[in-house]
């Protein structure tokens, strides 16, 4: 279905949901699904409901119609206290709320799996309802956390075939996977890759997400510190990304691990940045080191459309993004020793690193631009106003 088709077709009043407010990749993602919705209906109604204020609403602002910032009950680990009270005591509240809501649209997106009173609400009218499953829980949560989902009726988009297996979800709720997609650069540059890698010109190695346990920077610093002295001296290390609600504490606990490790001048921690672009242009290859499955790996394909291969644990979404030897190297899952392994083939060849660098561009171009990711977005939603 085309867009056009759709647009005199589709719905007139969208209502879009998210838990956050930041631009992290999963806001990104979000941003990017609402304005996929706009090129599919532009003449559609798009009201935003974010959880959280940030610099997310700015740009949501030129794309929807209205933007509003309303408490919702999302299913945080970070602040539990808050989430026994929502999903218990204040859950009526939270629900007649996003019934309400629901009501007003012809459509209704919500992102991601954390936003417990829009999931329940999606019973009542699940015709017009869609999920957006961007995330793996652990093994307690999912048990909450899928039946959420199965109760919903919904329909869902999954990240990734990763995500979808893991949830297993009965065949008769509607449901695809459509991989995340980032937009083409203009001109990607690739990366100048020396004849040899040097302490002066060392092998240059980013690693942009939020601060956490399972997102594996640890991993990363252990990787580096189980290189041999000579070979340490040949890469720098850039962590980019800070913790929710900036918690000071797990940053310092990262910091406190690269000096014990003799690190300080190889690996430096830097705060969250609205926009990476600049990471991904200085670096050589990019580390996506998840402890857990990456339910997706945004990061691995924003990589990659600025032609910069990645090493990435192979688990979850990642086994769907890097091919391994050819758009970068994929690792066994929290091996700090083969993690460093990998470090040091691109240390070794960095003739095979410029090839690299052109066919991660490649894949990138062919699978993951925003361009498909769109076209199948919207192909789905269009479906789903036709049942």
């Amino acid at each position: 279905m085309s867009p056009d088709t759709m647009a005199s077709a589709g719905p007139k009043r969208i209502l879009c949901v998210h838990q956050g407010g930041e631009l992290y990749g999963s806001d990104r993602s979000f941003l990017q699904i609402v304005e996929a919705i706009r090129e599919g209906w532009p003449d559609a109604r798009i009201r935003v409901i974010l959880a959280v204020d940030g610099p997310l609403r700015m740009l949501l602002e030129k794309v929807a119609n209205e933007v509003t910032v309303q408490d919702l009950c999302v299913l945080r680990l970070a602040n539990a206290v808050s989430t026994l009270f929502k999903g218990t005591i204040g859950l009526p509240y939270y629900l007649m709320a996003a019934k309400r809501e629901i009501n007003r649209a012809d459509l209704v997106y919500i992102n991601t799996t954390v936003i417990a009173d829009y999931m329940i609400a999606a019973r009542l009218p699940p015709h017009k309802s869609v999920i957006h499953v961007r995330e793996i829980p652990k093994a307690k949560a999912m048990l909450v956390v899928q039946r959420l989902v199965r109760f919903s009726r919904a329909k869902i988009i999954y990240n990734s075939q990763a995500t979808a297996d893991a949830f297993a979800l009965p065949v008769d709720q509607i449901q695809t996977v459509i991989h995340n997609g980032v937009a083409p650069i203009d001109r990607p540059a690739q990366p100048e890759i020396p004849a040899v890698f040097t302490p002066e010109r060392p092998l240059k190695l980013a690693m942009l997400g939020r601060i956490s346990d399972w997102k594996g920077q640890n991993l990363l610093i252990e990787g580096v510190a189980a290189l041999l002295p000579e070979d340490q001296k040949r890469v720098s290390v850039r962590i980019v990304g800070s913790t929710f609600l900036n918690v000071q504490g797990p940053v310092d606990a990262l910091q406190r691990q690269i000096d014990k490790a003799g690190l300080s001048r190889n690996v430096s921690l830097e705060p969250f940045k609205d926009d990476p672009a600049e990471v991904y242009l200085w670096s050589d290859v990019c580390v996506v080191p998840s402890r857990l499955p990456e339910p997706f790996g945004r990061v691995a394909i924003e990589a990659m459309s600025h032609a910069r291969p990645v090493i990435a644990a192979a688990h979850g979404g990642l086994l769907e993004i890097v091919r391994d030897a050819k758009t970068g190297w994929l690792f066994k899952p929290n091996d700090a020793a083969l993690l460093a392994e990998a470090i040091r083939q691109a240390l070794a060849c960095p003739t095979r690193l410029r090839a690299m660098a052109l066919t991660a561009l490649h894949d990138f171009e062919q699978r993951f631009s925003s361009n498909i990711m769109t076209e199948r977005v919207c192909d789905f939603l269009g479906r789903v106003m036709e049942t």
